[in-house]
C-alpha cells in the first residue's frame, strides 16, 4: 500500500495518531477515546471491544495495573479514498506496572479510518502483536 491521498488528509491522518499516542502515553482516557469513532473497534491478542463504552471498558482493564506507558508510532502506508482510509502502522510500547515489572512490545496496526464531521477518526484498529518481552 502506498502513500496516496491528498497531502492535507495525510496530514490530518498523521495528526491523529500524534494524538492517539500522546494521549496513551499520558494516560489520557478521555482524549484516547475522541480518536475513534461511536462504534469504533480495537482489536488484539488480548481482547476485542467496539464501542465507546467497551473501549474505555477495556483501557480501564489495561490501566488497572499500569504506572506508565511509553507509546510510539510510525505509519508505515496510508491510502485515502474520499472519507476513508486503510493505514498500516507500527507501535512500540514499554508499560511500567503498579508493582513495577517492565513489559516491552512491538506490533503492527491494520486500520480502517473515516472522516466524520471533517476529522478523521479510527473506524478499526486491528493490532498484531509481532513481539513481546514479558517479565518472568
Amino acid at each position: 500500500m502506498p502513500f496516496t491521498g491528498p497531502v492535507e488528509d495525510r496530514l490530518a491522518i498523521r495528526e491523529l495518531y500524534g494524538t492517539y499516542a500522546d494521549a496513551s502515553w499520558r494516560g489520557d482516557r478521555a482524549l484516547w477515546l475522541t480518536t475513534f469513532t461511536e462504534d469504533g473497534r480495537w482489536t488484539s491478542h488480548l481482547f476485542d471491544a467496539a464501542g465507546h463504552a467497551a473501549l474505555a471498558e477495556t483501557w480501564d482493564g489495561l490501566w488497572k495495573d499500569w504506572a506508565s506507558v511509553a507509546f510510539m508510532a510510525e505509519i508505515g502506508s496510508m491510502e485515502i479514498a474520499g472519507d476513508g482510509a486503510a493505514v498500516r502502522s507500527y507501535a512500540r510500547e514499554v508499560v511500567q506496572t503498579k508493582e513495577g515489572a517492565i513489559f516491552k512490545l512491538c506490533g503492527r496496526y491494520e486500520d480502517a479510518l473515516v472522516r466524520e464531521g471533517g476529522e478523521w477518526k479510527f473506524a478499526r484498529r486491528d493490532y498484531t502483536l509481532t513481539i513481546g518481552e514479558f517479565p518472568e
